[in-house]
């Protein structure tokens, strides 16, 4: 069950700053993509299997 509780103004702060920290998060994300090698766009697959998509 959840509860409510007033923030008043802390509230306002409190969702800027998650605002925030998803922006920040989502810039730090496509930079680390535009790093990364393209050859490991699915870093989940096993390396065998991975290495048996490239062959073919």
């Amino acid at each position: 069950m959840a509860f409510y509780v007033p923030l008043g103004p802390r509230g306002g702060v409190f969702r800027l700053g998650t605002f925030l920290i998803g922006i920040m998060g989502g810039v730090a994300y496509r930079k680390a993509c535009k790093r990364r090698d393209p050859a490991f766009i699915n870093p989940t697959l096993p390396r065998p299997l991975l290495d048996a998509l490239h062959a073919e």
